[in-house]
């Protein structure tokens, strides 16, 4: 009786529609699992993949916070460079043009530029 459980391509679609994973949801996956196996998590299972993208969606969100509490004139490359890894890392892929690290990228950018000048 898997198919209770979100599969790798829900979950991921879950996050990259923006949508977080709780930690209660990540529970009651594994809770789910568990009831189905006895054996405890499945290694590459529902609830492995929801607890790692639950934590890849924290540390995208510790990353962009971190930022977002700086004046906007003091955001550098490096990090728009550390918000982009952690979104990648998060999508599984380079973010596109409009995500949270390409909007740092132009921030930056724009730093960079009135410091040349």
């Amino acid at each position: 009786m898997a198919s209770d459980l979100p599969s790798k391509d829900q979950l991921h679609q879950q996050v990259v529609d923006g949508r977080p994973i709780t930690t209660s949801e990540v529970a009651d996956i594994a809770h789910a699992e568990f009831e189905r196996s006895d054996a405890g998590p499945i290694k590459g299972g529902s609830a492995a993949t929801a607890q790692s993208l639950h934590d890849k969606q924290q540390n995208f969100l510790e990353k962009a916070g971190d930022i977002a509490r700086k004046y906007p004139g003091e955001v550098t490359k490096q990090d728009a460079a550390e918000v982009q890894r952690a979104e990648a890392r998060l999508l599984g892929e380079r973010p596109g043009k409009g995500s949270t690290s390409a909007k740092v990228q132009s921030l930056a950018d724009q730093n960079a530029a009135s410091i040349e000048k």
